[in-house]
């Protein structure tokens, strides 16, 4: 193999490495505690400050990381098969989308995805700096990219950031501790105690209705 081949390879694990850290830093900074972030900025943490910053423009951090992934990909791709192409002529393409696939889907996705839900508060300050950093990078070419999305949602009468929960905050917290128990998050009695006070309220409005 010549240098320049060593060379292309390098970049492709580069990109691999890149993919999975778009990816990994999208499942931590969308499953973190808000909870644990907002108590660690009051003691001030200057990263969990910087993940509730994050999470305030959840769509543009998504947009970003999901342009990222998406480049480092495409340039992995034709990378591989430009070099497999080389080495074994029209079988390369072949190989290259089979070894891209194995090394996308499992190193690229799946495995930082899983790595990451293991302990998303602790990755999410991990990223959040160098996610900030590729927001602003990034910041003309997801303009564009939200430009287009839009166009195409008013196109269908979708107005984006206009979607409205089912359930009221109120239904939602409910269900969040109810989630917590069969996770065993939370025991019966404390379930059964916080449900008590949820209850309260409609007790005391239906009392001086």
């Amino acid at each position: 193999m010549t240098l320049e081949d060593w060379f292309l390879i390098a970049i492709v694990l580069i990109c691999v490495i890149l993919s999975a850290f778009f990816a990994g830093s999208e499942t931590a900074l969308t499953v973190a505690s808000r909870a644990s972030m907002h108590r660690l900025e009051k003691e001030g943490n200057e990263q969990a400050a910087l993940v509730n910053r994050l999470s305030k423009s959840r769509p543009r951090m998504i947009s970003t990381l999901l342009v990222g992934n998406n480049v480092v990909n495409i340039v992995a791709s034709s990378l591989a098969t430009s070099v497999l192409l080389y080495w074994l002529g029209d079988w390369g393409v072949l190989y290259a989308t089979a070894v891209m696939s194995v090394m996308i889907i499992v190193f690229g996705e799946v495995l930082p995805k899983n790595a990451a839900l293991m302990a998303p508060d602790r990755v999410a300050l991990a990223v959040a700096r160098p996610v900030d950093w590729t927001i602003r990078a990034l910041t003309p070419v997801v303009l564009a990219v939200e430009w287009v999305v839009k166009g195409v949602l008013r196109l269908f009468g979708i107005k984006l950031g206009k979607a409205e929960s089912i359930l009221t905050a109120h239904e939602q917290l409910r269900g969040a501790v109810d989630l917590l128990h069969r996770e065993g998050g939370v025991e019966k009695h404390d379930r059964d105690m916080l449900s008590g006070l949820l209850d309260l309220r409609d007790r005391m409005r239906r009392r001086y209705q």
